[in-house]
């Protein structure tokens, strides 16, 4: 059955290839959706991300169809491939490779015209020293048959490197990727240094701060006086010389810490 999008067991990485269609199929072991992807190759068949995941579906699947399940052999990748992609020789990666869910593999050649073509495969699965009855059970087998005009193995490849795995089965001990990894024993230990890659260096920009000096505080000693021996302040005339303020009259000047910011309306408030 058809499904929506947002329902998606797998989706291809940010900037990928369109998700076009989804189809759902349920077994009483295992679900199963084949997310189409956008196709402009020539050569024959539909891009897809298959996705199987075995655990408990319920008990409303009970009676239904089970989907077989057995590990990864290479006699059936090779069936496999010649039913994806007919008449395309591939040729599989003699190469050790990891995405972020484990171990995958890969085989590549050319389609139709200037098509590339790629057939990858994976199983995750927890250590078998880690599974028990009631922990680190399930298992998720993913297929990819990829196929694009013009398109580079590297690029092809891309996609089985940064594809996001986003279903699960809700249940207790389901957790097909086993326990997370340890801290490195060399973090923070003498004699490893750990350098900065240089396009971290390159694309992280440095941002620029800009400090304003705060306006220092005059604080002017105000005399005390009585309202009784208060007098009008004179205003001088026009030829008259205004003197500047003395010592006596001003007390101290006060230049604020760094730790000081300039408030709006002039306020200065020191931490």
């Amino acid at each position: 059955m058809t499904v929506p999008d947002e329902t998606a067991f797998a989706l291809p990485p940010p900037g990928g290839l369109a998700v076009v269609n989804i189809v759902e199929r349920r077994f009483s072991n295992s679900t199963q959706q084949d997310v189409f992807l956008f196709t402009s190759a020539s050569t024959p068949g539909q891009n897809v991300l298959r996705v199987q995941l075995f655990g408990p579906v319920g008990l409303q699947m009970d009676g239904q169809k089970t989907l077989g399940y057995s590990s990864i052999r290479a006699s059936d990748i090779t069936t496999e491939m010649r039913r994806e992609l007919p008449g395309v020789a591939l040729v599989q990666s003699p190469l050790y490779l990891q995405n972020n869910y484990g171990p995958f593999s890969y085989a590549y050649g050319r389609g139709h015209g200037n098509d590339a073509c790629l057939y990858a495969w994976q199983q995750i699965r927890s250590p078998e020293e880690a599974r028990t009855v009631f922990q680190n059970r399930g298992t998720i087998q993913v297929r990819l048959r990829l196929c694009e005009d013009g398109a580079s193995e590297e690029k092809l490849l891309s996609t089985m490197y940064g594809y996001t795995i986003r279903a699960a089965f809700n249940v207790p001990g389901w957790n097909p990727y086993g326990e997370p990894p340890s801290v490195d024993p060399t973090f923070g230990r003498t004699g490893n240094p750990i350098y900065p890659k240089s396009e971290d260096l390159r694309d992280s920009p440095t941002t620029a701060v800009e400090i304003t000096r705060p306006r220092p505080v005059l604080r002017q000693k105000q005399a005390a006086r009585t309202a009784e021996n208060k007098e009008p302040v004179k205003r001088p005339a026009s030829d008259e010389t205004i003197p500047l303020p003395t010592g006596a009259d001003i007390d101290a000047v006060v230049v604020p810490s760094p730790d000081c910011m300039t408030q709006s309306e002039g306020a200065t408030q020191c931490k």
